[in-house]
């Protein structure tokens, strides 16, 4: 008998399996609200079982996954988080959904997010607000909070999101997971709903949240010959580190001491010399579009119309539910203040756009001559629920991603002084999701970096 001992067994990529995933969700799910509709758990368990029994299609066989409930799913309800679609039916399946299934991945139900995916907390009158995994008492953020806080919890494996201002970086930093928005020039949407209003989207994009980048490498590759239909271009390679900094009164204020030991060993060191607008300017852009789109976002909504959505708004900020569920108030307040702003500010939709469209050639510029952007994803840390919209600086740091229409990665990169995750993202141009990914693993590799805060459940 020989005496050598045997090689070790590699860890599985995806160690989560569906029997864990159930157990999580069961135990785990009456207090978060991650989830707003589940398959049913005996169907989940005869479908993980059925591809047991086969040989593997891709590195995401037999994984379970969750969807953000605005990709349409025939099984399931597609309500994009409204009670006003609460038992809507999907006609067909989303290339999203179809991919991962065709791929042996297996479908546990959809995910939380704001009503309409609008406000940057996943709260909704369909099941109420999804809690921080790592904190119950503050937010998961949004909108594809319910997606973060799943991913977080061990609920599920990965989720595929939507990110119109930040909505899967944003909460991916906040619940300490990773998230990438894939540009929509290169990834364009298909198979959700509401679809988009045709002039903004080119702001709206799609992507994965995972526990680890290796994960999200896995599901791009499943899903990029399906999904990525978007023109090609050439290969990105980063030469350089652009700082770009929110102003004073955050609580991160010492980001760029933080983040440039790992930089420097990576790419070098880093500077600030980025040409952009400051980054309070930039949202005022980006509010700037909103509001002179106001009557397209309206007409994107089946049944809506202008004076009984106003209707609908006041009462549900006012009457916080008592009035009706025409709108949860957390997208109500959005509304109001698109409509505020539509009325006092912002009237010209191609002046919003001039300003929105010189944005993205300045970014442009910077990956032109090989810069990645490095910013933070948030400077504060998770609010309590029904308190986002309080802070309007929340997303200042993820909308300049959405006007450049980047490819946008955010890294779990320590924790605020409360213990709660920190994130850091990196901007790069569309397509050059592969690259972003090799950059993070080398920062995170790097002696400079915190390491990632402690997850909800042990991967």
């Amino acid at each position: 008998m020989s005496s050598e001992l045997p090689a070790p067994t590699a860890a599985p990529l995806f160690p989560l399996s569906v029997a864990q995933a159930l157990a999580r969700i069961e135990a785990r799910e009456p207090e978060l609200h991650a989830f707003i509709s589940r398959r049913p758990a005996a169907d989940v368990v005869a479908e993980a079982a059925a591809r047991a029994d086969e040989a593997p299609r891709s590195p995401l066989h037999g994984v379970p996954f969750s969807l953000k409930d605005e990709w349409e799913t025939l099984d399931l309800p597609t309500t994009t988080g409204s009670w006003r679609h609460r038992a809507r039916k999907s006609s067909l399946d989303s290339s999203v959904v179809q991919v991962f299934r065709a791929a042996g991945a297996v479908l546990l139900g959809k995910t939380n997010l704001s009503d309409l995916g609008l406000a940057p907390e996943a709260t909704s009158w369909l099941v109420g607000a999804t809690r921080n995994p790592l904190d119950l008492t503050r937010t998961a953020g949004g909108s594809s909070g319910g997606a973060a806080a799943a991913v977080a919890d061990g609920m599920s494996g990965f989720d595929w999101g939507t990110d119109i201002g930040g909505s899967i970086r944003y909460p991916a930093a906040l619940c300490g997971v990773f998230g990438l928005r894939l540009s929509s020039e290169t990834w364009p949407i298909t198979g959700m709903f509401p679809i988009v209003p045709p002039a903004m989207t080119w702001m709206c994009a799609q992507g994965p949240l995972a526990r680890t980048l290796p994960q999200l490498r896995a599901v791009l590759d499943v899903a990029r010959p399906i999904v990525r239909t978007g023109p090609a271009r050439g290969p990105f390679q980063a030469r350089e580190a652009v700082l770009y900094l929110p102003g004073a009164g955050n609580r991160w204020p010492r980001f760029a001491d933080d983040v440039t030991p790992a930089l420097a060993r990576v790419v070098g060191a880093p500077n600030e010399n980025h040409g952009l607008p400051s980054i309070a300017k930039v949202q005022w852009i980006f509010n700037g579009v909103w509001c002179s789109h106001l009557m397209d976002l309206l007409d994107a909504e089946p049944g809506l119309r202008l004076v009984p959505s106003i209707g609908a708004v006041l009462g549900a900020v006012v009457g916080r539910g008592s009035l009706g569920r025409g709108f949860h108030p957390a997208t109500a307040e959005i509304l109001l203040q698109i409509a505020v702003g539509r009325a006092l500010l912002y009237h010209s939709k191609p002046r919003a756009l001039a300003a929105a469209h010189a944005v993205r050639a300045g970014f442009q510029r910077l990956w032109d001559r090989g810069a990645v952007v490095v910013m933070p994803v948030c400077g504060w840390p998770a609010p309590r629920p029904g308190r986002t919209n309080w802070n309007p600086r929340l997303i200042e740091c993820t909308v300049p991603g959405n006007l450049a229409d980047a490819t946008g990665l955010s890294i779990p990169w320590g924790t605020f002084d409360d213990g709660l995750p920190r994130a850091l993202q990196l901007l790069g141009p569309p397509g050059s999701e592969d690259e972003l990914i090799d950059l993070g693993e080398r920062l995170l590799a790097s002696p400079g970096a915190p390491g990632i805060a402690p997850s909800a459940a042990a991967a």
